[in-house]
């Protein structure tokens, strides 16, 4: 019986095998693998072993050449695979480096373009965000890590533009992920707002998800328009209970304008939690929706005339200044065009 033999990578070390293992038979359910084990169709240098053990950096993983199928390898099929589906997207791994604003062995961040999902979404067309980075990963690492993959450590929305990071190791995405639960990196956003809001608000309610996206009722096509509207619905409310999930926001105004004859404000908002549409939800709640912003309150404004339907971006985030990843203190990601095109535009009605 022949095998092909897999180097653990830094990555790999302490991961459980069967874990490891479905990076390489994703379409054979937890059963299967653990048949192939006991059967020694999988072995860890040289010898059988359970699910359960943990693997070592520099050890073999040996695989049944008929358990990978046709494969090359599971790095070489992936990569292709990819490189096949993101050539027709707005952003390719080519192109990944015009919006790169900080990269090194721990971390990816990114300026994200407004109207990119992060995930993938039936909606889309193109390739996510996350689809495009995994691909340029793959072909920049090849197999140095066996089970480890890259993904965003927070969130953004859609239309929302700024600031992302994704990981590059499992190191960072743990210092990373561990950060933001104890609130010790902050996240700044620029954002504009419909009405005159002339001094600093804190916001602090709680949000619930609307029962209006509720994903778990109705039909296959309900659920589908929902997804493809989802921009056009509350997707989250601002709790009457305690039900919900406590969201912490600081508004600070910055500037003053006039939008199609009626008050706007441009305003700097720190997050201290990441909630489903925080920003959105709460700005509407207090009476200052997003300028075009349909779905918290806000009128509608031409898009194609504009380029966007409202102008959320993240703009800083902020580390601590001694970290073990070399992070600088700050990093800032510059307004998209269209969030230039339309201050500039206010600023000309004054």
């Amino acid at each position: 019986m022949n095998f092909t033999h897999f180097k653990a990578g830094t990555d790999d070390s302490g991961r459980r095998l069967d874990r490891v293992l479905r990076r390489f038979l994703s379409e054979e359910n937890l059963s299967s693998i653990y048949k192939s084990l006991r059967k020694g169709l999988v072995k860890v240098d040289g010898k059988k072993c359970d699910g359960n053990f943990r693997v070592i950096e520099g050890s073999s993983i040996a695989i049944a050449d008929f358990l990978l199928g046709q494969k090359e390898s599971v790095g070489q099929s992936e990569k292709a695979e990819s490189t096949q589906k993101t050539a027709g997207n707005k952003i390719t791994s080519k192109s990944l480096d015009n919006i790169t604003l900080f990269k090194n062995d721990f971390l990816l961040i990114l300026n994200k373009p407004y109207d990119i999902p992060v995930q993938p979404a039936s909606s889309f067309k193109g390739e996510s965000l996350s689809e495009i980075v995994q691909a340029d990963y793959k072909a920049s690492h090849e197999m140095s890590s066996l089970s480890f993959k890259t993904g965003p450590l927070h969130r953004l929305d859609r239309k929302t533009s700024g600031l992302l990071a994704f990981s590059q190791n499992l190191q960072g995405a743990q210092w990373f992920s561990q950060k933001i639960k104890s609130h010790e990196i902050k996240k700044v956003y620029i954002a504009l707002l419909k009405g005159k809001l002339s001094q600093n608000q804190v916001w602090e309610e709680k949000i619930e998800k609307s029962e209006s996206e509720n994903e778990e009722s109705g039909s296959n096509n309900e659920k589908a328009a929902r997804s493809s509207l989802s921009e056009r619905f509350h997707r989250v409310a601002i709790s009457s209970s305690n039900k919900g999930k406590a969201a912490y926001t600081e508004v600070f105004p910055l500037s003053h304008g006039i939008f199609e004859g009626k008050e706007v404000t441009l305003a700097r908002i720190l997050i201290k939690t990441g909630r489903t549409h925080q920003i959105r939800a709460q700005a509407g709640f207090h009476g200052f929706p997003l300028l075009g912003d349909t779905a918290y309150g806000a009128e509608q404004i031409d898009s194609r005339k504009w380029g966007q339907d409202f102008f959320l971006h993240a703009s800083e985030l902020h580390f601590p200044p001694e970290n073990p990843l070399g992070l600088p203190e700050m990093i800032f990601a510059p307004l998209p065009q269209a969030f230039e095109k339309i201050l500039s535009e206010i600023e000309k009605s004054l």
